[in-house]
């Protein structure tokens, strides 16, 4: 189900829905959206039951389920912080086996908001994970991406306004560009500078409020050596190395997103020499706009063999640490990093 067909369902909730993806924000907004919508003030606080991750079992979730509202015509239950990742087979399919009988209960609405790094949905449409298989068999999966560039400078623009606070559209960028593209970090950054202008008298806020009073946001697309290694600097690349491994990083962690970081450089090198623009890329590839800006700004320039060949280096790497008797080390990691070195780093 996308976004927009989940905002129809909106108006009258029912069964269960799985809310799942990348922005954590926008599966908080949505909840309280469908308690509004099922909850109708009488006697909330039991026709609304949350199970977090700690305490929930099948058997819990079946009692919740079949509990008759008090006094009201619905009730809402919600589950939320449930380690999926981890989840043994045999409570995957209890909870499989529960959620089956949501049909026979009609006065509650189920809300699971998973994760983002609790759930794995795999890689849909055509392999997804056995968790999502599983739980989509009997409710409704919603998926909540990062939006776009131009969703998320209209979100803020309507954010501004039901703050009843006056936001030039040339300076969503600006707003951007110090607080970063966190639905989180923005929401309080918006609430934050709304209340400063009503504060100071102003009517209209300008780029001096922005730069006064908005905290600076520094972003990472997945581990401070990706960044490292995308702005080609040697000597920051192994000071990173040695910071993560004195930290105890898991190298199978580090090797994971370095592959990762050059499997999408070489998609998007690619597709960026078939002429495609870069919201193009972004819709072919599924990686996020911003993203995509990033990774055209390192590969300009580059040869693309070098690419070829690093995205050589980490299949070679990978398959090694998979090896049962080898397993991923620092050595491998260090390895690859030092090969991928020699071919872009200053």
């Amino acid at each position: 189900m996308t976004e927009a067909e989940f905002k129809t369902e909106l108006k009258n909730p029912t069964g269960g829905y799985l809310l799942f993806g990348g922005e954590d924000y926008l599966k908080y907004n949505y909840s309280r959206q469908i308690a509004k919508r099922v909850l109708d003030g009488t006697f909330d606080e039991f026709n609304h039951i949350i199970l977090y991750g700690e305490e929930f079992t099948p058997a819990a979730l079946s009692q919740a389920i079949y509990a008759l509202p008090m006094m009201a015509e619905k009730k809402l239950v919600e589950v939320r912080a449930l380690d999926f990742n981890s989840m043994k087979r045999d409570t995957l399919l209890a909870l499989s086996d529960v959620l089956s009988t949501l049909g026979e209960n009609e006065h509650t609405v189920l809300l699971i908001r998973a994760d983002n790094d609790l759930f794995n949905a795999g890689k849909l449409p055509k392999n997804p994970s056995e968790a999502y298989r599983e739980l989509t068999k009997f409710i409704k999966p919603v998926m909540l991406e990062f939006p776009t560039s131009s969703r998320l400078k209209a979100w803020i623009l309507r954010h501004f306004n039901d703050n009843g606070v006056d936001f030039p559209q040339e300076l969503t960028e600006k707003l951007v560009e110090i607080a970063g593209h966190d639905m989180w970090t923005l929401s309080n950054e918006i609430d934050k500078l709304s209340a400063y202008i009503k504060e100071s008298g102003k009517t209209k806020i300008d780029a001096s409020d922005i730069e006064n009073v908005v905290c600076k946001t520094v972003e990472y697309d997945d581990f401070q050596l990706t960044n490292a290694l995308l702005e080609k600097n040697k000597k920051l690349v192994f000071e990173t190395l040695h910071r993560q491994k004195s930290s105890f990083e898991p190298p199978n962690s580090m090797l994971s997103s370095v592959v990762r970081l050059y499997s999408e450089l070489s998609m998007v090198e690619l597709l960026s020499r078939q002429g495609k623009t870069k919201m193009q890329i972004a819709e072919a590839s599924g990686i996020h706009e911003y993203k995509v800006g990033k990774y055209l700004k390192s590969i300009y320039g580059e040869n693309p063999k070098k690419f070829k060949r690093a995205l050589e280096l980490c299949c070679e790497a990978d398959v090694k640490s998979k090896s049962q008797y080898i397993g991923t080390s620092y050595v491998t990691v260090e390895r690859l990093v030092s090969a991928i070195c020699a071919l872009f780093c200053r």
